[in-house]
């Protein structure tokens, strides 16, 4: 097989448009032919450095081979031989004019990175709040709630919001420290089956997204509101909300309306 012929079909191999049996005669041809096996890798990096960055749309294949087939014209014409003086190999175009179309449309289209799952504070709440029920995390103090302020107050710089709760059983406090964040952490047993977990940090240090963080849902959301509630459909709640310079994230099994009550009750008088 000689080359051009390898040349002229390798956008057909990529996109898988080629019959198994005359696919697998010019990848045969590749594995000896350094040169047409650098234009295949070529091109099958660029398919999917494009596809991670652009949606692909379906068109009729009569469209397609027409893109082609005027591709493949132009490159032969004579301006880019006057130009640089020989001929422009198409594949090779194709690659070097998808690697500046996806880095033009990097610097003009912001590229939104998600937030590292153990940064999230949502997920940092409810993995915390299984650990309490499991016993994997250990008070470091059970008293009153005053006490239990008083505790943690001293370690972290935001004020400490433990909410005097009618029924509550027990209060306890646990300080820890994520990536240099300074976490406090109360925990109430309600009754015999609940529990309510608060994650507190720092309201700015929350806001500010680089160490730890918020979807976008639940920033905007306390922004408009000082508040962000979700049932999940394990039946947890999750109430996160605003207090003082504190962001405050309460997980409980109980339904939001009564676990609202109780961590309003006090605090609001």
């Amino acid at each position: 097989m000689k080359c051009s012929e390898f040349k002229e079909c390798v956008c057909e191999i990529v996109d898988k448009r080629l019959p198994e049996e005359q696919t697998n005669e010019l990848m045969q041809h590749a594995q000896v032919c350094p040169h047409c096996n650098f234009e295949f890798t070529s091109m099958q990096a660029t398919k999917t450095i494009v596809g991670e960055k652009l949606h692909r749309q379906s068109v009729p294949s009569e469209v397609y081979y027409s893109i082609i087939n005027a591709t493949l014209d132009s490159a032969d014409g004579s301006w880019f031989r006057k130009l640089f003086g020989f001929k422009l190999n198409p594949a090779i175009a194709l690659v070097a004019f998808a690697f500046i179309a996806v880095g033009i449309y990097s610097m003009f289209v912001p590229q939104k990175r998600g937030m590292p799952e153990e940064a999230n504070i949502i997920s940092q709440s409810l993995k915390n709040y299984q650990a309490v029920i499991s016993g994997s995390i250990k008070p470091q103090l059970i008293s009153t709630e005053d006490a239990v302020r008083t505790f943690l107050a001293k370690e972290v710089g935001f004020d400490v919001n433990v909410p005097k709760m009618k029924g509550c059983s027990s209060c306890s406090g646990v300080l820890s420290d994520f990536n240099g964040i300074k976490l406090a952490h109360v925990v109430y047993k309600v009754d015999e089956k609940n529990i309510i977990y608060i994650y507190q940090a720092s309201m700015d240090d929350a806001m500010d997204g680089s160490t730890i963080g918020l979807p976008e849902e639940a920033r905007e959301e306390l922004k408009r509101t000082d508040w962000y509630v979700r049932e999940l459909t394990d039946k947890t709640t999750i109430v996160i909300w605003r207090y003082k310079n504190t962001l405050c994230s309460a997980v409980s099994g109980m339904d939001k309306d009564q676990m609202i009550a109780l961590l309003t009750d006090k605090e609001l008088k």
